[in-house]
């Protein structure tokens, strides 16, 4: 489907294909001053001179069109008319004239000002339907209302005289608002729609963001209009509300409302606490020592003789540690637990006869050394060590070769002779 509704009645205006005086001999200069909110105007004379001068002012652009075809585009700056900037011009063959000739061609002057609309049809405004992601990670649909405004200016006059212009002879910008507008309009929908199910953004939040939505939607809406040759120079997003009515906008304020209660209710305990001396952690505490004592047994007896005891000394810094000294009395009454697992048994390796030998166990190592295959010299090494050491360096092996032997008595002197 098209962009723009083609069916336009033609824009009345002076006679281009009269016969007047004006048309006798050849125009040598053309100048052309476009109107205030004039977008486009066809230059009412074609027969130019083939050495014309053409003069396009800034804000604008000209298209030459020759033989139902639009050729050539001059840019702000004074042109002169040769086969180099027009080429069509080789294949003129009309009666010479002061070494020059006179051609046929239809010459378009483009605005390409940024502009404005104003009035009823100024800005856009849509209506549609958008995923919201606050309740569940498949999102629920939320009938939404967005309008905004925005500029634009015409960068490529070859491709809006192609898309839209036509062979009109001239265009306005109050004529052409009310289907421009029309045709933002339809890009904007499935732009906001893609935003909105992209980044999760919920509904009631989605105002704090509507310049990264107003970034997102002109990008998506001008890479549609470039083949209009039409630019958004400025693209904004005034508010995107949801349909009050909605059940499923309704759903979502319920459910904020609940967890803003919850949150007004947290912040509220807060202070409580910090009134009265005591944290979150031993207001837990106490709690469960509630709980406890009013369950059968010692350690409920306990807890409800301290839990007296507690509310006797009021809630303040007091109540923190009489509920240490409950907490403690409550883990005595209570059975043991059972004793942590065994270590793990050691391993061993051994640097026996230039190679490595291993792992060994304690009772291993104790073989070994009975059969002296280790010896408080070998080098050893276990799991923790940095190197290689001597097994009489590591005090779980060294302890195997049992304590040294006494030293030898002195060999007692001989008796004297008599």
């Amino acid at each position: 489907m098209g962009l723009f509704n083609f069916n336009k009645p033609r824009t009345d205006g002076q006679t281009f294909d009269g016969q007047g005086t004006e048309r006798t001999g050849f125009i040598d200069n053309v100048f052309v001053n476009l109107e205030k909110g004039c977008l486009l105007q066809r230059y009412p004379y074609d027969n130019l001179s083939t050495c014309a001068k053409v003069t396009v002012q800034e804000g604008q652009q000209m298209v030459f069109m020759s033989e139902g075809m639009y050729s050539d585009l001059f840019l702000p700056g004074s042109h002169t008319l040769t086969t180099n900037n027009v080429p069509f011009l080789e294949k003129i063959m009309n009666i010479p004239f002061g070494g020059n000739s006179a051609f046929k061609t239809t010459l378009f002057t483009v605005s390409t000002k940024r502009q404005r609309f104003a009035g009823e049809d100024a800005g856009w405004g849509v209506g549609l339907t958008v995923r919201d992601f606050t309740l569940s990670d498949e999102g629920i649909t939320i009938k939404v209302g967005a309008y905004g405004s925005y500029e634009f200016r015409i960068v490529n006059a070859i491709a809006f005289i192609r898309e839209y212009g036509g062979t009109e002879h001239e265009i306005w910008l109050d004529d052409f608002a009310k289907e421009f507008s029309s045709a933002i309009s339809q890009r904007v929908t499935p732009a906001l729609s893609k935003f909105f199910s992209q980044r999760k953004v919920s509904i009631t939040e989605v105002n704090n963001y509507l310049g990264e939505v107003a970034d997102y939607a002109k990008n998506e809406v001008n890479a549609y209009l470039e083949d209009y040759g039409v630019e958004l120079t400025k693209f904004d997003v005034e508010g995107i509300n949801p349909i009050e009515s909605d059940p499923n906008y309704q759903k979502i304020l319920a459910a904020q409302t609940d967890a803003g209660a919850m949150d007004l209710e947290s912040r509220a305990l807060a202070r409580k606490r910090q009134r009265e001396g005591y944290n979150y952690q031993q207001e837990r505490q106490f709690d469960i020592m509630q709980t406890a004592a009013g369950n059968e047994g010692s350690a409920g007896q306990m807890m409800g003789a301290g839990m007296g005891i507690g509310m006797g000394f009021g809630m303040g810094g007091a109540m923190g540690g009489m509920m240490g000294q409950m907490a403690q009395g409550a883990m005595t009454a209570q059975p043991q637990m059972a004793p942590p697992p065994m270590p793990q048994a050691i391993q061993v390796y051994l640097f026996i006869n230039n190679q490595q030998a291993g792992p060994y166990d304690m009772n291993g190592l104790q073989q070994m050394v009975s059969q002296g295959m280790l010896t408080p010299q070998t080098m050893v090494w276990k799991a923790g060590m940095a190197a290689w050491a001597a097994a009489s360096t590591v005090p779980e092996i060294a302890a195997l070769f049992g304590p040294p032997a006494p030293p030898t008595p002195p060999t007692p002197p001989a008796p004297p002779t008599m």
